[in-house]
């Protein structure tokens, strides 16, 4: 059965009939508002507006084109058409059973690459996922009291045709983060922002209120505890993992959603959902460190103590991205500085080969110092977070820390080197046992990259860190309600 994981604020990633028959039985359908047409041209990316080098757009533009045709590959390994599925997250690479896994957060990203872009194409995927979700949240084992386990297996169909199953043998993927939870109600939010489909925002709100009944916790600086696991008896209990910091981040960007899409509605207990967010925006302030200029993951596991070893970078990223508030805008400075790597094919245990480095950023702290792995593997996806926070913030060359010349050029940098990686690593991938199109995907780091928090990144090509690639290259950000 699903074991307790170790880390203190553990990733929603952790570890490494027809359908249309059955849309309408579950009530679900797909709708199309206003957007570009198939064979239209592709909305220009978020960089041509800030980078004068016309050339260079042009490059990155066929990266973020490949991107999507890699979320596609993924997306149809099993199924086609309007059927009802999640993607896979990883490619054929690790082992068999792994394989078909779909992690919650990754989905939900995929669902915001595919709004952020909003062609046709992209909208109907997009809400052939947030379908997906809700079949999953619907018949969610052991419990469907509106929560989301952490993954499902998606080569099989389940009794109504939709390709989601429970993740059983031998991983047991049944835990419930917060993170999982608040990530999927906004990509939910979104989607209901761009369709008006009640459904998507009815399933939002029904998570939300699991987070709100199973989480809220009023020790220390309060916050949202860490989530639920299922025993061996499949009963839900508590996660012993001290609080998150990411997961307050997630859920505080979620429920501020929640309190614009619902008009300054209210949870099940009668709270307002402005209200709600504020109680994770208090306890992600206290874990915010004023003389090192960065956040703490989270707490201890007994709620209180904050855990002050290992710094993950995404918290760093992410709360500005979801607070846009500048006082914290210099945990963007700390981790690129402290988090920054360079992987080249001469570094001890690199994966690299050939003539290539990469640069980029790292997971944590713990990563750059990991006996037996590459320490100076490139952690992708965290890479593209950097890019994102940096096209929302903006800073100009003259207020950059030194050696850096401004937001803008350092994120274009680092989108490029995830370019380059796209390019030249995951060759010979497979999904569903089908060869992966070279040069379209993002894998997950460019090498076997430790995080310090009793998992591992590899370099296998992965939705999620393509996912982000591609809402980095539109300048998309994810953790507020889309225009």
């Amino acid at each position: 059965m699903k074991t307790e994981p170790v880390r203190p604020d553990v990733s929603r990633r952790a570890f490494f009939g027809t359908a249309l028959g059955s849309a309408a039985a579950a009530g679900l359908s797909l709708s199309f508002p206003k957007a570009a047409s198939a064979g239209a041209a592709l909305p220009a990316h978020g960089l041509t507006n800030f980078i004068d080098d016309e050339s260079a757009p042009e490059q990155l533009l066929s990266s973020l084109k490949g991107a999507f045709s890699f979320l596609d590959t993924m997306m149809d390994a099993y199924a086609s058409g309007p059927t009802i599925r999640l993607i896979q997250s990883y490619s054929d690479k690790l082992f068999a059973p792994f394989s078909p896994v779909a992690f919650t957060y990754d989905n939900a990203v995929a669902i915001q690459a595919y709004l952020a872009r909003g062609t046709s194409d992209d909208l109907q995927r997009a809400q052939i996922l947030g379908n997906g979700l809700i079949v999953a949240q619907a018949t969610n084992f052991p419990i469907n009291d509106g929560r989301f386990a952490q993954a499902y297996y998606v080569n099989v169909p389940n009794s109504s045709g939709a390709f989601i199953t429970p993740a059983a043998f031998p991983f047991f993927f049944y835990s419930s983060s917060v993170g999982d939870q608040a990530w999927t109600g906004m990509a939910l939010a979104q989607l209901y922002k761009h369709t008006r489909n009640a459904a998507y925002l009815n399933a939002a709100v029904n998570v939300a209120n699991w987070i709100v009944t199973n989480t809220y916790d009023t020790a220390g600086a309060g916050g949202y505890r860490f989530g639920t696991n299922i025993d061996p008896s499949n009963q839900s209990v508590p996660s012993t993992n001290g609080k998150s910091t990411e997961h307050n981040i997630d859920t505080y960007a979620f429920f501020n959603m929640l309190a614009s899409l619902t008009h300054g509605g209210v949870a099940s207990n009668g709270s307002s959902w402005s209200s709600l967010a504020q109680h994770a925006l208090v306890f992600v302030e206290a874990m915010f460190n004023s003389t090192g200029g960065f956040f703490y993951t989270g707490t201890d596991s007994d709620q209180i103590t904050i855990a002050t070893g290992n710094i993950p970078e995404d918290v760093q990223t992410w709360s500005y991205l979801a607070l846009l508030n500048k006082t914290y805008g210099v945990s963007i400075d700390w981790m690129k500085t402290n988090l920054a790597t360079l992987d080249t094919p001469s570094c001890p245990l690199s994966a690299l080969k050939g003539n290539i480095c990469v640069q980029g950023e790292t997971y944590a702290t713990a990563s750059l110092a990991s006996a037996g792995n590459d320490e100076h593997a490139v952690w992708l996806e965290g890479t593209a977070h950097t890019a994102s926070a940096m096209l929302a913030r903006r800073l100009s060359p003259q207020d950059d820390i030194g050696l850096f010349h401004g937001d803008v050029l350092t994120a274009f940098n680092l989108l490029q080197n995830i370019a380059l990686a796209q390019a030249n690593l995951g060759e010979g991938q497979t999904v569903n046992g089908h060869a992966i199109p070279p040069g379209e995907g993002v894998t997950a780091s460019t090498g076997n990259l430790d995080t310090g928090f009793g998992f591992n990144y590899f370099p296998d090509l992965h939705i999620g860190a393509t996912g982000w690639f591609a809402l980095a290259l539109l300048a998309k950000n994810p953790f507020q309600l889309s225009s």
